[in-house]
């Protein structure tokens, strides 16, 4: 086997890691909920940590690996996954888990970006599209594939598993990286704008603790209102930053490019869909239907399939017909999968219909938007520009899993206000934190009170009610990014 297959096979199986950790642990969620007394808010945490980590030192990653070595960087974000993984995995606490989401996202911020430059030089020039499309294959399978390995693995040997199941496939892939793969740096100073990303942290981190906290602190609060004053003071002053720095994290001229602007804007939504249905249907359907999570991960299959066999037939279709027939097309599926999670009670069909909807909407909207965004951008811009369009997307997430889950938490209390103390009462042999994990977990209530308690039909009616206000907002955005996608030119002039 040469030495460029072995290089290639170590940072794919980075790749693989880093994606299927998102799809893994969205599956494993209910779980880990009853395991460990979690409440919504703190399982949101768990994902959006991870979001906030990756998205935010993304664009410096990439100068970091230039400066000091690109191999020695991806390295360091392979050992940051294992550790986090081997932590994770013994968790006692919730707390615990989110730390470990954290430096999971800090690790992607470093493999995601470097992955694509270190696979690039393992090839001459004449093939660097091979590279590419290596690389995109990785990324494919491993969403494809993730639920359904996390279904098996929460199946046989519980949930801990997920994360154990990483550590040895990172230490096998640490040697392959660390012998087998071109090293390629510029020895130079970073030109990092440090503070930017210190800017970007505090606009970021202040904006998603604001709307994740407000149901529990009250959205006149003063801790609420004041997160959101400085969330708009640094964003004032990170905009007027970047406009006078030599080294800028975003360059706002770009935005100027129609393709970029209006192609950024719905992929962003796209993303920020596929977060937050990943996150409430495994909740809804073993919370509420109790299913298994093998069960569970079989039906996310119609979500993550249609990307992994569509992207290179719908790739081709971009290069005849443009972006924007299937942009538009991608995003009516969405509302099409938001309509039914939303008018009608969920059932199977139902369920199933929207996550293939949802599946062939994100296959339809989010390739073209990316092709759409950097063909429209000069060559020598085109490294900051995919750095920039990488940030919005996942800023896309965060954000729409960030509101979803507050309105889902807001409507649930609303609904349960009347009945709370009856609730408390029923639940009164569990503790404080038991009790507010189960306030959203009907099923685990009937395993303890029986079928036939009172509070049940209550439980299940108020998490219905949350579910369906979480996709009649998302509808909302879907909208919304359809007004926005008709701005977009019918074919962008590649550059």
């Amino acid at each position: 086997m040469s030495k460029r297959i072995l290089a290639v096979i170590g940072i794919g199986l980075g790749v693989v890691v880093l994606g299927m950790i998102w799809s893994i642990v969205n599956t494993a969620l209910a779980t880990i909920q009853k395991d460990l007394s979690a409440t919504v808010l703190e399982l949101q945490w768990m994902m959006n940590c991870f979001g906030i980590f990756l998205c935010i030192p993304l664009l410096t990653m990439g100068k970091l690996g230039d400066a000091y070595g690109r191999r020695k960087l991806f390295l360091y974000g392979l050992i940051g996954a294992l550790a986090a993984s081997t932590i994770a995995g013994f968790s006692t606490q919730v707390t615990t888990l989110i730390g470990c989401m954290g430096l999971f996202g800090l690790a992607g911020s470093i493999i995601l970006p470097l992955s694509q430059a270190l696979l690039v030089h393992q090839f001459p020039e004449a093939e660097k599209g091979k590279a590419v499309a290596l690389w995109s294959t990785f990324a494919s399978l491993s969403l494809a594939c993730g639920p359904l390995v996390g279904g098996v693995i929460l199946n046989w040997l519980g949930w801990r598993w997920i994360y154990w199941i990483n550590v040895p496939v990172v230490l096998f892939t640490i040697p392959l990286v660390f012998f087998f793969v071109k090293n390629e740096k510029e020895h130079h100073k970073p030109h990092c704008d440090w503070a930017g990303v210190g800017l970007l942290a505090l606009v970021v981190g202040s904006l998603i603790i604001g709307i994740m906290q407000g149901p529990t602190w009250g959205w006149a609060s003063y801790p609420i209102l004041a997160l959101f004053v400085l969330c708009l003071l640094s964003l004032l002053l990170f905009i007027i930053l970047e406009r006078k720095t030599t080294t800028p994290l975003f360059r706002p001229d770009l935005f100027s490019h129609r393709s970029f602007l209006f192609s950024s804007i719905p992929n962003g939504c796209t993303i920020g869909f596929i977060w937050t249905v990943f996150f409430i249907i495994p909740l809804y359907l073993q919370n509420i239907q109790q299913l298994t999570p093998l069960t569970t991960s079989i039906i996310l299959l119609l979500i993550t399939l249609p990307v992994a066999f569509l992207s290179v037939p719908i790739s081709k279709l971009y290069r005849k017909i443009g972006a924007k027939p299937l942009i538009v097309t991608g995003l009516f599926f969405f509302i099409i999968a938001f309509l039914l999670q939303s008018l009608f009670t969920p059932s199977f069909w139902t369920i199933g219909l929207g996550c293939l909807a949802v599946g062939l909407g994100w296959v339809l909207a989010w390739g073209p938007s990316i092709s759409c965004a950097l063909s429209s951008i000069p060559h020598k811009l085109a490294g900051v520009a995919s750095g920039m369009f990488t940030t919005l997307q996942e800023l896309g997430a965060i954000i729409s899993l960030a509101i979803a889950g507050a309105l889902f938490r807001s409507t649930n209390a609303q609904v349960l206000a009347p009945d709370l103390s009856h609730i408390h009462s029923a639940l009164s042999s569990n503790s404080p934190d038991q009790i507010q994990s189960l306030l959203t977990n009907p099923s685990a209530v009937e395993a303890q009170l029986g079928p036939n308690s009172p509070i049940i039909p209550v439980l299940r009616e108020a998490f219905l009610a949350g579910y369906q206000n979480t996709f009649w907002f998302l509808f909302a955005v879907g909208l919304f990014a359809i007004l926005i996608t008709c701005f977009l030119p019918k074919q962008s002039k590649v550059k």
